[in-house]
């Protein structure tokens, strides 16, 4: 079962903030929340993107 939006919300901001303090890239601090699953990876990524869409990474070719 997924995480309700709220706590992808918070989880999502907490990427973020590590993110703007230096840490890593952000698919590598969004895999450090090990207990995400698939589905909940992917709705904090999405949450992040809409937030901050120049965290997305670019997919080489198509620009």
């Amino acid at each position: 079962m997924s995480m309700s939006m709220p706590i992808i919300r918070i989880i999502s901001n907490a990427c973020i903030t590590r993110y703007n303090r230096g840490e890593r890239d952000i698919g590598d601090i969004v895999a450090s929340y090990t207990a995400l699953g698939a589905e909940d990876r992917e709705l904090v990524c999405a949450e992040i993107f809409t937030k901050r869409p120049d965290l997305m990474p670019v997919v080489e070719g198509s620009a």
